[in-house]
């Protein structure tokens, strides 16, 4: 975590608008238990790095399972009219309806399924563009929880990856 937070710029915060602002967006959907993470990057030219745009994260429970024309859709949606929304990744799962209606709505997706070797790949770069400060973050309490437990497991993989390769 220590390399993380070398990656936050206390000045930095949510980008509101922009249009000429590219913005690559990731989503992790869930119905009822797990929370739904929505999180848009950029590339910071004049830093040369990766940016954290902006993100939301909505808690779905058993008894109030997430509506996601509301919220999945529309935060997507808004993002679409904000910036230039490049491209939105997604695991089609569960947002197969979703999916549909944003491509009538000319959003760019691509389906990412959560697959244990796109699952690696995702959390090994993660890991690596934490680990060699070329990502950039603006401060936030449940990122930083995403992050540990994310970056945990990707410095697991490294750490195996290194001794099979010994």
């Amino acid at each position: 975590m220590t390399a993380w937070d070398r990656c936050v710029d206390p000045r930095l915060g949510h980008a509101v608008s922009d249009r000429d602002l590219s913005i690559w967006v990731g989503v992790d959907a869930s119905i009822k238990r797990d929370s739904t993470a929505i999180v848009a990057v950029t590339w910071d030219q004049k830093a040369q790095k990766v940016r954290l745009a902006t993100h939301r994260v909505f808690q779905p429970s058993e008894d109030e399972p997430l509506d996601f024309e509301a919220t999945v859709e529309g935060t997507l949606l808004d993002l679409h009219k904000r910036f230039w929304l490049r491209k939105v990744l997604f695991d089609p799962w569960q947002m197969q309806a979703t999916a549909q209606r944003l491509t009538r709505a000319r959003v760019a997706l691509e389906e990412f399924p959560q697959s244990p070797g796109n699952l690696t790949t995702a959390s090994q770069n993660l890991f690596e563009l934490i680990e060699g400060q070329n990502l950039v973050a603006y401060p936030d309490a449940a990122i930083r929880l995403a992050i540990s437990r994310t970056t945990g497991n990707a410095a697991r993989l490294a750490h195996r990856k290194g001794k099979a390769g010994a």
